[in-house]
């Protein structure tokens, strides 16, 4: 087995076939019986159409949810990554309806997973191998579980990038290419854009496995490639984040609230049973966490039994790194690591010790490769019971995902899911994205402007700009039925005025007696738009470098053939 297979073309259009026909077998339950309908799924399809609605208006990136709590508006967009919500938006725009885009969304998702994994192994086994391990990854349990049971659909996205920026990670590590910097810095990126938890967790096993794999002669310039890339990848991403981190003391999600009882990590750890009541226990589903650990250990253990029994001295170590990304996430998914936990507040913001299946189930699939290429040499041996247990094992697994996963799901079908759809858009959202000082109390004055005995004219009620008129009156405040914020101003007869909040987390605007004219606008902090300019950049950056190669390569190809 050599370290570095040769690629085959034919083989590789084959094998990315069978992985989409893969994505399309385990997508069929939500073509034929709807969309799966779990917790998150009301949030997600809220932020997902604020977004589209935004493309419609023509921005790109919306600041302000303005249609949601009946139109209050909250602040979740500013907070949540936003890369899988344009995602699906792309297939809203070719399908024309929300129920068949995000079937397609889910299909394109798995498929990625798996071409994401059969890359990564196709750096040190062969094509079938390689394969073997994409198909494994798409019918994982807990990757299946993300979007048929939980629907953490950009937890589940992010699993799908994930696999990528340890494939360049690794080519970096054999002294890569700049354009594997460029590859890494991309999906870094793009893992950032798309879920919080997961790049937390991404980027705490891109360092186990990065140190892992250094070399002695390389070590140095390794680090700086890799640090290099990680920069550029915040960069790229930083018209997200730098709004979100300077403004994280705005939103409810970040008060002790959203951090306790069912979100305390100290009771949801994976082998957990000896750690907490048997209550605990039940009524957190811990059991089904563990159940699937299980399940996704049957995939890959006895590839790496068949592996490390097989194998020479020499060959062994290849897998070191690989071996250290998956004890450390086992250990810091279960109760050994509590003292690790409470030292480092960066990880309690995953919250759950359990998400860490996703480093579990992507490294451990490249275990499950690297015993496929000695299965039928196995059958031939003494050995051939060993063989026949991988294989059972691994049909195991992927059976519970059908049987335990899939089919337990709670599906909407098409009518029912296009109702729920259309009434998200001005409905209440998930308490935890308001702002800290907005309240339920506010729905009970629902009139757009309030005040006291004096008419109010609506001009223009845009979502980042309403205008409206007041006769003259007794001096007084005017109640907005909008949720206050920092970024909002507003100016009378076209002179700024500072506004207030009231007790309920609304805006009010101090009116004169006269008669006046109000504007109330959304307006950018300067650190937001020098953080888009920044990523702007960089991703310009990476569509000219993209486009270079892409020239250069053609070139090259040219000239050969001459």
């Amino acid at each position: 087995m050599n370290t570095f297979p040769k690629k085959n073309p034919n083989q590789l259009c084959l094998n990315l076939s069978l992985l989409l026909l893969a994505s399309i077998i385990i997508t069929l339950p939500i073509f034929y019986f709807g969309i799966p309908n779990g917790n998150d799924l009301p949030q997600h399809y809220q932020f997902a159409t604020t977004f589209f609605e935004s493309l419609q208006n023509g921005s790109l990136y919306p600041c302000w949810s303005s249609a949601s709590n009946f139109g209050f508006g909250d602040v979740g967009i500013r907070f949540y990554p936003p890369f899988s919500y344009y995602v699906l938006i792309i297939f809203r725009f070719l399908t024309g309806n929300w129920y068949d885009a995000s079937t397609f969304t889910f299909c394109f998702w798995f498929f990625l997973s798996g071409v994401g994994v059969y890359l990564w192994a196709r750096e040190w086994f062969g094509e079938k191998a390689s394969l073997a391990a994409g198909l494994l990854y798409i019918f994982a349990p807990y990757h299946a579980n993300e979007i048929y049971n939980a629907f953490t659909y950009a937890e589940f996205a992010a699993a799908s990038l994930l696999p990528f920026c340890f494939l360049f990670a690794t080519r970096i590590c054999r002294n890569g290419k700049n354009s594997d910097v460029i590859g890494f810095s991309i999906f870094y990126a793009l893992l950032v854009l798309t879920h919080l938890p997961l790049a937390v967790i991404g980027s705490l096993g891109l360092v186990v496995y990065s140190l892992a794999s250094l070399q002695k002669k390389y070590w140095f310039s390794t680090l700086i490639k890799l640090g290099s890339a990680g920069i550029i990848g915040l960069a790229a991403s930083a018209f997200y984040w730098v709004r979100m981190a300077s403004e994280l003391g705005f939103v409810k999600h970040a008060t002790e609230e959203f951090t306790s009882n069912a979100y305390d990590f100290h009771f949801n750890f994976l082998a957990a049973f000896l750690y907490v009541s048997p209550t605990e226990y039940n009524e957190r589903s811990l059991w089904f966490a563990d159940l699937m650990l299980l399940m996704t250990a049957a995939l890959f253990v006895p590839g790496a039994v068949i592996f490390y029994s097989k194998t020479t001295g020499k060959i062994k170590p290849k897998l070191f790194n690989v071996a250290c990304l998956l004890i450390f996430a086992v250990f810091i998914s279960t109760p050994s690591s509590l003292f690790v936990w409470e030292r480092f507040g960066i990880l309690q913001k995953v919250q759950f010790p359990w998400r860490w299946l996703a480093v579990i189930s992507m490294s451990g699939m490249m275990f499950a490769a690297a015993g496929f290429d000695y299965l039928l040499d196995v059958f031939r041996t003494k050995m051939r019971p060993l063989a026949l247990i991988a294989v059972g094992l691994a049909f195991a697994g992927v059976v519970f995902t059908a049987t335990q996963v899939i089919k337990q799901a709670v599906y909407a079908s098409r009518p029912d899911f296009t109702e729920k759809i259309n009434k998200l858009a001005d409905t209440e959202s998930y308490e935890c994205w308001w702002a800290i000082w907005s309240k339920k109390e506010a729905f009970s004055n629902k009139e757009k402007v309030s005040v006291n005995d004096r008419k109010v004219e609506i001009n223009d009620w845009q979502p980042l700009e309403k205008t409206f008129s007041i006769s003259a009156g007794e001096a007084q405040n005017a109640r907005i039925a909008v949720f206050y914020y920092p970024h909002w101003q507003a100016s009378i007869n076209d002179s700024q005025i500072q506004i207030e909040k009231d007790d309920d987390g609304t805006i009010l605007i101090p009116l004169p007696k006269e008669k006046t004219t109000v504007k109330l606008f959304f307006v950018e902090p300067n650190y937001t738009k020098t953080a888009n300019v920044l990523s702007i950049l960089v991703w310009s950056f990476f569509l000219v470098f993209g486009v270079m190669t892409l020239t250069k390569k053609s070139q090259t190809g040219k000239t050969s053939t001459l």
